[in-house]
């Protein structure tokens, strides 16, 4: 294979690129490409239009076309596996791990994705099809179905032998020890197989402690345990207690991208992910559900604010304070919230801690509400002339405060407990409900220092 030449920086190898496309023929420009390592050609590869993007594929051989595909945006892989050619695909999922091709399969449109499947080896093609077969998001739609296995009866050289004559797709690092059924009995770390004297059986130096996951395990509690362990992959096994996959750590940089993204968007109130493949149609649906919340948490606040309108009335330098003790208490609930979401997605929180959590929260909730209270009066003070607003609207942000920090670790781990994921508790959710509790407090406290 032609050495690879590195061009320096992102902008450099986009400018670079955008010139050789202008004055080369499709032979020059193949000579280019195959000097560019293929996961920097994936990462640039959505800055050009879509006759570029293929005009590039095309010309990639197949194992770095197989890279591109995998690494670049979901955008230009939708456009590829749009106007591409099946049976050129097919080549090049062909050189994927299963896992990736399966990935790739799943975002074509419900025809080419049958066409694709056809036109695939028939092992791979069951393959791609069995780990589509797995629940969304579970480990089995992360695996790799193609692991190294020997028996504990084997010795090493035995052993060694049976590892040779398999093909591997990806490298490994764990050997795994099965029976006759595919149960998994033990684990040997490559270099122990290989540091073992000769005539040494599997069976003496494989580890009993073994950390694995179900295929119906969801995938970034897959991610939680080999973080939690060290481990550089994860067996896969079914009820039946058969070895029939592994995660590897790359699979698992991946998921924790994923469901980083996707607590994001949820915190963010768009639902899911938005990969720039969407209609506007779709990314519309995705994002109203809570701005049309938000929209009627706010009216509601507009009415908590109506019944009170005597309050205000009385004592008009109330209303400057408003937009403070809302926006004091979003933030504060937000904060909580987000540590909470942040420690159940690492593992960190345990949800049978909940109580635990919450007075610890409200600790932390009371210390800051002091602060926030006693800045707030000298504030008013100052710049109302009116010590009476200032103990309101102090003595206000203070129970707004700790309010809102209980509502942001609360609301989240009871999510949690009834199964849904607390990601959609943040953002939106939390600042709307303190929103209209906080000026519900708010008038409350002068109501009652007024009348």
């Amino acid at each position: 294979m032609p050495r690879r030449k590195k061009y320096q920086g992102r902008e450099g190898r986009i400018l670079r690129l955008r010139e050789v496309l202008a004055r080369e023929k499709d032979e020059g420009l193949g000579v280019f490409l195959s000097k560019m390592e293929p996961e920097d050609l994936a990462e640039i590869l959505g800055e050009f239009s879509e006759e570029e993007k293929l005009r590039i594929f095309d010309l990639l051989d197949t194992d770095s076309a197989a890279t591109v595909l995998d690494d670049t945006d979901p955008q230009t892989r939708l456009q590829i596996l749009q106007r591409s050619d099946s049976r050129r695909l097919s080549q090049v999922l062909e050189e994927m791990p299963v896992d990736e091709a399966a990935d790739i399969i799943e975002e074509a449109g419900k025809d080419q994705r049958e066409d694709l499947l056809e036109l695939l080896e028939k092992e791979e093609a069951e393959e791609v099809e069995a780990i589509l077969g797995y629940p969304e998001d579970s480990a089995g739609r992360v695996m790799n179905p193609n692991f190294v296995s020997v028996k504990q009866e084997d010795d090493i050289e035995t052993a060694i032998s049976r590892i040779r004559n398999m093909a591997l797709e990806e490298e490994f690092m764990y050997v795994y020890v099965v029976d006759n059924d595919m149960r998994l009995k033990g684990i040997v770390p490559l270099r122990k197989l290989l540091l073992s004297p000769r005539g040494t059986l599997i069976s003496d130096i494989m580890e009993h402690e073994i950390h694995s996951v179900y295929v119906d395990t969801d995938q970034e509690q897959a991610a939680i345990v080999m973080r939690k362990y060290d481990l550089l992959s994860i067996p896969v096994m079914n009820r039946q207690q058969q070895l029939v996959g592994r995660i590897t750590v790359d699979d698992i940089i991946d998921v924790i991208d994923e469901e980083q993204a996707e607590d994001i968007s949820k915190m963010t109130g768009t639902i899911e992910e938005e990969r720039g493949t969407e209609t506007t149609v779709e990314a519309a649906k995705n994002r109203l559900p809570w701005l049309i919340t938000c929209m009627l948490g706010s009216i509601v606040t507009g009415l908590v604010i109506q019944m009170y309108e005597v309050t205000l009335a009385e004592m008009i330098a109330l209303v400057s304070f408003i937009p403070v003790i809302t926006a004091t208490g979003g933030n504060s609930g937000v904060q909580a919230s987000t540590v909470v979401v942040r420690g159940l997605a690492l593992g960190h929180l345990d949800i049978t801690r909940l109580w635990e959590e919450v007075v610890r929260q409200l600790k932390i909730a009371l210390s800051m509400g002091v602060i926030c209270g006693v800045v707030l009066t000298v504030l008013a003070n100052i710049w109302k002339k009116s010590s009476l607003v200032g103990v309101i609207t102090g003595l206000s942000i203070f129970l707004v405060v700790v309010w809102s920090n209980f509502v942001g670790v609360f609301v989240p781990m009871f999510f949690k407990r009834v199964k849904i994921d607390p990601a959609i508790a943040s953002g939106p959710l939390i600042t709307t409900l303190n929103d209209v509790i906080g000026v519900f407090i708010y008038l409350t406290v002068a109501t009652v220092f007024l009348s």
